[in-house]
């Protein structure tokens, strides 16, 4: 099954945040205690979901939704709808993830039928679909822990109903994993401040040795073939490595180490000594402000670090590995913590997670999985205030790779992020040979390559031996020796047009006919492989079974995967601009991002308007709705790239194996 998250009708969730109401002073809606109380009743009462026949009495599917009981029978209950009683991989309601929620996935597949497919049928039966804002309010109250009690900002004003202001929400932690089935590493504790974001790293020491049998161990790591991450619901990623450098770890450069957490909360301790802090509480350094850990640690923590620790842009993931995939991590070590958040409430937040693994047999252990994470345009945005621009980039994938899953990453104003199939590159004009999509964004986007044409030719794959996409008589006489037995197989792969370690009379037909025809060009529409509209909660999608990128000839062009993204600076909204009075610095003022120098743009009077003039005062009276009235304001920027959630980042994720 293969499932797609996108939302083309709901603003950036980060959007819905800013704007909600600290105080729902002025609602005239119905009044709830919580987002799940309102839920309840906006969409399990009014929409007959708790009808004696459905999820009522009758208890339909063995679910009972009446209000006493539908909070306990939701949260990580298993479906029992299906002979064997569940369906595999999928839970009524997993906190933080509604691609792995059997509630979210049966509303959407009848909302938006066409991004969603349900396991068995969508609901509800026999009624009206519920409508998008019910199912964004259902989505953002999963996503953000589906709490029990507290209110998710946002959530009343999708459903015209009073909640209480909203303050941080603690997800419920993963139950530790059996013993000898797996093992748990929890990230201590860090405060989050009201109203504002962080982000910081700091470190700490973990040792699983005694729970890894001997028979998950390779070397002095543990193999694992599947993982679960979940974090409180405050942070925009969490990113950790484990230090393999020279450095001890009690070095004074990683900081002073205390107990986060826990009944010796504050209270100075050994890394090492990890039962000292208790069962709750764990040891770890100061968390320092910092981007992506530039002014943390010793100087080769870049390089002397090991990724086997996961990490994540969501409140939660789950992730298993496709068969005879698997990867592995350190059986102890000291690991940093790079974690980003923003607390859009007015009270402190505290911010932990847990990361659980399985562990993979050694029968089950074939080839490693490895990651996308191209940041080689991340700060290539350029968007003047009230404009809109669509970057584009090329990855390539290593020959025989298997793609498996893509994501993606921007801020807040990355409003469209597309994958496709193929080495799209504008075909003359100025802009020539540049990445570019092939499908418009919308009709009013620039288009990246102007009046030319954005194309991906489809590189000879049967029978071209030596990398020029070609397939030329040179090639087709050494096809034919490899047929004949007079040259090996390895001279040229791509005469083996299936694989099967000999070349064939059959092949050699379609090898003259790649000769005669070279050029094909790919279709736009039929490869678009990936789309995200919402940029906290990005599309993971999944690909099953992987796809195959052989290693048919030398050719590079046909192992390319092209990705883009639109950012938008009050385009279609201007009230969206990036603004310099609501623009937070940068850590420790390291210059990429934060508020901008010069405005540009008229955020009050001529909204929409670009400013004019030397210095604020002749720029703010610029903007002016009329001559001499004094009510302009020139406070939008324009949008870079860098550090903060209001400036942006371009970058491609994803995972693949080689085999």
């Amino acid at each position: 099954m293969k499932l797609m998250s996108t939302f083309p009708y709901v603003v950036c969730l980060s959007t819905v945040l800013a704007t909600a109401p600290a105080v729902a002073q002025d609602c005239e809606g119905e009044t709830f205690d919580s987002t799940f109380e309102l839920i309840q009743k906006a969409i399990f009462e009014n929409r007959g979901c708790t009808a004696q026949a459905c999820h009522g009495a009758a208890a339909a599917g063995g679910l009972d939704l009446s209000p006493d009981v539908a909070y306990d029978n939701l949260i990580e209950q298993p479906s029992l709808t299906v002979p064997d009683g569940t369906i595999p991989g999928l839970k009524l309601v997993v906190p933080g993830q509604k691609d792995e929620s059997l509630l979210f996935i049966n509303l959407a597949a009848a909302a938006i039928p066409n991004q969603w497919q349900a396991p068995l049928r969508p609901m509800p039966i026999g009624l009206d679909p519920i409508s998008l804002d019910e199912l964004e309010a259902l989505r953002e109250w999963i996503e953000q822990g589906a709490p029990r009690d507290e209110t998710v900002p946002g959530t009343g004003e999708l459903l015209d109903a009073c909640l209480p202001p909203a303050k941080p929400i603690e997800i419920e932690p993963l139950p530790v994993p059996p013993a000898g089935a797996g093992v748990q590493i929890r990230m201590p504790r860090w405060t989050v401040p009201g109203g504002g974001e962080d982000e910081v790293c700091f470190a700490s020491y973990y040792d699983v040795t005694d729970q890894v049998p001997e028979e998950f161990r390779v070397g002095d790591r543990f193999a694992y073939n599947a993982f679960q991450l979940r974090q409180d619901p405050l942070s925009h990623h969490l990113i950790t490595r484990v230090y393999v450098g020279d450095t001890p770890y009690d070095d004074p450069i990683w900081g002073g180490y205390k107990c986060r957490g826990g009944e010796k909360d504050g209270e100075l301790c050994e890394p090492t000594d990890l039962g000292f802090c208790g069962t709750v509480g764990l040891c770890a350094s100061e968390p320092i402000t910092s981007f992506a850990c530039g002014n943390y640690g010793p100087p080769d923590l870049d390089t002397a670090r090991d990724g086997g620790i996961p990490g994540t842009q969501e409140a939660s993931i789950a992730r298993t590995y496709p068969d005879g995939v698997f990867a592995t991590a350190p059986l102890k070590g000291l690991i940093v913590w790079n974690s980003h958040a923003f607390n859009l409430t007015d009270e402190a937040g505290k911010l932990e997670g847990w990361i659980n693994f399985d562990f993979a047999p050694e029968d089950e252990r074939e080839t490693p999985s490895r990651g996308i994470f191209n940041t080689s345009q991340i700060f290539s945005m350029n968007v003047e205030a009230f404009d809109v621009q669509e970057l584009c980039n090329h990855h390539t994938l290593p020959a025989n790779a298997q793609l498996y899953q893509l994501s993606s990453h921007t801020h807040q104003r990355g409003t469209l992020f597309r994958t496709f199939l193929g080495k799209f590159a504008c075909d003359g004009g100025p802009r020539n040979g540049a990445a570019c999509a092939p499908v418009d964004a919308a009709e009013d986007i620039p288009d990246i390559c102007g009046d030319s044409p954005c194309v991906a030719a489809v590189p000879a794959v049967f029978g071209e031996c030596n990398g020029d996409g070609i397939v030329g008589v040179n090639d087709l006489i050494r096809c034919v020796n490899i047929a004949l037995g007079i040259e090996d197989l390895f001279s040229c792969r791509g005469c083996d047009a299936n694989d099967n370690g000999a070349v064939e009379v059959s092949e050699l037909v379609l090898n003259v006919r790649q000769a005669l025809d070279p050029v094909e060009y790919l279709d736009g529409e039929e490869n678009l492989l990936y789309t995200s509209l919402v940029y906290n909660d990005p599309t993971i999608e999944y690909f099953e079974p992987p796809m195959s990128f052989p290693d048919r000839n030398a050719s590079s062009a046909a192992r390319v995967l092209t990705y883009c993204s639109v950012f938008d600076n009050g385009f279609a909204d201007p009230s969206q601009v990036k603004r310099q009075s609501t623009s937070p610095g940068t850590p420790n003022d390291i210059g990429l991002g934060g508020p901008c120098l010069t405005t540009s743009g008229c955020t009050e009077g001529l909204v929409g308007e670009l400013c004019s003039g030397v210095g604020q005062a002749e720029r703010d009276a610029s903007c002016d709705s009329s001559p001499g009235a004094g009510d302009g304001l020139c406070d939008g920027c324009r949008l870079r790239g860098g550090v903060t959630t209001e400036d942006e980042m371009f970058i491609l994720m994803g995972n693949y194996f080689v085999r």
